[in-house]
């Protein structure tokens, strides 16, 4: 009788064992990469910190619908989904996903996703872009400042809007022909590397919930007057508010 209770529970955990086999063959595993540098903002750096980040770990960009199959931390899924194509100024020939790990110098984990937007030219080359970072941040960057800048440190347009009535969110508006770097995270297959391109772009930072949004997006500049920008301000907010709705 012994022997007989000894095999059922053999049994029973070789059946357990398939299940969670089956269940983690369900998963897209997150594959490292290579890369040469992290994102952050130009004009808000000196509030977030986000350059100062050690000990970075790089994963090979997803596909939107492959986020929630991944072993992505759920505290990031929840933060990543899709924006109506129909929406943005541009057609999207690609969208994809991010995700990087670090360490503040404190020695606290930061995790960061990067939703992409692109449009290409014939020739396969990014021209226009919307591009959402979320980084994870205990601490609101922007609490202890109250920023009355209406420029920026090359003279584009500094705005303050409202993200909520407790929350600002500073609209960055390219209205000169300099600009600070914009900073994105780009897949160089070939490579099996993650570049970070470097750009001019219309920007959005704000805080919210927990996580740092830092958004640009680029488009012919003739087309980004007023209404548009507006347009991209709303789908901006909606974005971060959606990702607070979801959680």
């Amino acid at each position: 009788m012994q022997k007989n209770k000894s095999l059922k529970i053999v049994c029973s955990i070789i059946f357990i064992s398939f299940l969670l086999v089956g269940c983690t063959a369900d998963q897209t595993n997150l594959k490292k990469t290579k890369s040469d540098g992290l994102t952050f903002s130009e004009y808000f750096r000196a509030f977030d910190r986000l350059d100062e980040r050690r000990n970075s770990k790089f994963y090979k960009p997803l596909s939107m619908d492959e986020v929630q199959s991944t072993s992505l931390p759920d505290e990031m899924k929840k933060v990543i989904h899709p924006v109506d194509l129909k929406d943005l100024p541009f057609k999207v020939d690609e969208e994809n996903v991010y995700f990087v790990t670090s360490k503040s110098k404190e020695g606290k984990d930061i995790n960061q996703v990067q939703v992409s937007y692109l449009g290409k030219n014939e020739y396969g080359s990014i021209e226009r872009f919307f591009i959402i970072s979320v980084t994870e941040s205990d601490r609101n960057p922007l609490e202890a400042h109250d920023i009355s800048d209406e420029v920026d440190l090359v003279g584009n347009k500094l705005k303050k809007e409202h993200l909520t009535d407790n929350f600002p969110i500073y609209q960055q508006v390219l209205t000169t022909n300099s600009a600070l770097l914009y900073r994105y995270y780009n897949y160089d297959e070939s490579d099996n590397k993650i570049t970070i391109a470097g750009t001019s772009a219309n920007e959005f930072y704000a805080y919210y919930n927990g996580y740092i949004y830092h958004v640009g997006y680029l488009i012919d500049r003739e087309k980004n007057d007023e209404e548009m920008q507006e347009k991209m301000l709303q789908i901006t907010r909606e974005y971060i508010l959606g990702s607070s709705q979801i959680r």
